[in-house]
């Protein structure tokens, strides 16, 4: 009978094919420089700064599918390019979740505006519910990373949203 791998076995193989991976795309000229984290502290600042009103526009616009039964595309609105803006620097965080619902909300939101004609409504309002009900995200642990945030809220997002604005066109 044939063993299974275990979880080290199976780490070392991710390792190595990823290295492998990055051996082959250097050799054939491409090289993907990640950008550098955000602190998760600002990002669950700005997260939690824009939550209340991202639920109740996304509450709304839940409401509005469900009527029409059909999702709706709304169009540009300022204050969601606000919030896409900074979703779209809050997603670097280092914090694997709290990115990854960054990112989640920014892609609903971007179908609220755009529209997605590959989604049936139903399944966009209920993806819709799941983020409206989570409960909002905490990164405060022992090992949470603050990186070069001192607090200044305004400063640090206008200096990460240039660094990334610079880093895209690279």
């Amino acid at each position: 009978m044939k063993r299974s791998s275990t979880i080290e076995e199976l780490k070392e193989d991710i390792e190595r094919l990823q290295a492998e991976i990055d051996a082959s795309d250097v050799k054939r000229g491409y090289c993907k420089v990640p950008f550098p984290s955000v602190s998760d502290v600002w990002a669950e600042q700005a997260y939690k700064r824009n939550l209340v009103d991202i639920k109740q526009f996304l509450a709304e616009y839940t409401e509005l599918v469900l009527t029409a039964k059909e999702i709706i595309p709304l169009g540009e609105q300022d204050r969601i390019n606000e919030w896409l803006e900074m979703l779209k620097v809050a997603r670097e965080a280092k914090d694997l979740i709290l990115g990854s619902t960054c990112t989640l909300i920014a892609a609903l939101l971007l179908i609220a505006t755009n529209g997605d004609s590959r989604m049936h409504y139903a399944n966009l309002a209920d993806m819709l519910v799941s983020i409206i009900e989570e409960t909002p995200y905490s990164v405060y642990s022992e090992d949470v990373y603050k990186g070069d945030y001192d607090g200044n809220y305004d400063k640090y997002y206008a200096d990460k949203r240039e660094e990334l604005l610079k880093w895209r066109a690279n």
